[in-house]
């Protein structure tokens, strides 16, 4: 995962005083770069969710700042094809989305075409079934912006699961006004993910569209749901999308477990990505790649750094830091 800002921005810091760009760029040209995003927060009020939700103004100033770049921006089955033959054009870049927020569609998509750049959406698949706020994301906005810390979060979200889905919605509201926290987030339909009808409409509009599991499942915990998961989101979202090829994936909040591999490889995933920081240089596991988490937190001083190639090596050395301390 991504290490703390404070110390990185030191690091960074450092390393620009250094001159320590002009090295990375020449050392890294060739490796691929995939940035990751998830929503937009456009409910009025506190924001939430710093990697979950980033705000329309910075994730629109993002795509500016990439396209002013000059760096090729690839999909991601060329990119990753192009990394396998050590053919990718200096310093590509890759844009996935994560989850299938319905803010992808709304506000993310059409900031993508504004700029002609490819992107691939990674889509979870059962609320986008059921059509219900994902609960336990906006069980957790709720208690967090309540204050209430006293609330068992975990518990106030097992008792809501427990319901019958058709219950599940009221029984989030009495959760919210129990609270005091108004329902902006209903009304901006702030944790909803993308429907059928949805997906299909930002394929036809560009977006390419991917495998993330049905459930949303964590599989460094449970491993051994991957194959079902799989094969229910890809039922999905074959339903969903028509013809096309369903064959890159995204680990659920980058959780990763070594037997993963071996479903995936039957299951004829191509490529993997994870939630951890770096560049992917030629010959890297295409079942593991590395992207950069980008989120509020995230100033432009480390975004134009994962792009020359500089945060790749300071991630390391805060690993290293850490580990010696």
């Amino acid at each position: 995962m991504m290490p703390r800002m404070g110390i990185q921005e030191s690091v960074l810091s450092l390393a620009h005083g250094l001159g320590l760009g002009a090295l990375a760029r020449r050392a890294t040209r060739r490796h691929l770069r995939i940035l990751c995003y998830h929503g937009i927060w456009v409910t009025p009020g506190p924001k939430f969710g710093n990697c979950i939700f980033i705000e329309p103004e910075q994730f629109e100033q993002r795509m500016a700042r990439l396209r002013r770049s000059g760096r090729p921006v690839l999909p991601l089955g060329e990119a990753v094809d192009l990394l396998a033959r050590d053919d990718l054009p200096d310093a590509a870049v890759v844009i996935t989305i994560d989850d299938g927020w319905l803010s992808t569609l709304t506000h993310m998509l059409p900031v993508l075409e504004a700029y002609g750049l490819p992107a691939t959406l990674y889509a979870t698949s059962w609320y986008s079934q059921h059509r219900l706020p994902v609960i336990n994301v906006a069980t957790e906005y709720i208690r967090t912006v309540s204050g209430h810390t006293d609330i068992d979060e975990r518990a106030a979200i097992a008792a809501i699961e427990a319901l019958p889905i058709p219950e599940r919605l009221a029984a989030l509201r009495v959760f919210g006004a129990r609270l005091g926290v108004a329902e902006d987030w209903l009304e901006t339909r702030q944790f909803e993910l993308m429907s059928g009808a949805d997906l299909a409409e930002a394929k036809s509009r560009g977006l390419d569209i991917q495998l993330h599991t049905h459930r949303h499942v964590e599989i460094g915990q449970n491993v051994a749901a991957l194959s079902q998961e799989l094969a229910d989101n890809r039922a999905f979202l074959a339903a969903a999308l028509g013809a096309g090829n369903l064959d890159h994936f995204c680990f659920p909040s980058g959780s990763f477990h070594r037997d993963a591999r071996a479903m995936l490889e039957d299951a004829g995933i191509r490529s993997a990505t994870l939630c951890e920081l770096g560049l992917n240089a030629p010959g890297s596991d295409p079942l593991a790649l590395r992207r950069l988490l980008d989120g509020r937190s995230v100033g432009d001083a480390a975004f134009d750094a994962y792009l020359n190639g500089t945060l790749h090596y300071v991630a390391q050395i805060v690993t290293a830091l850490r580990r010696s301390a």
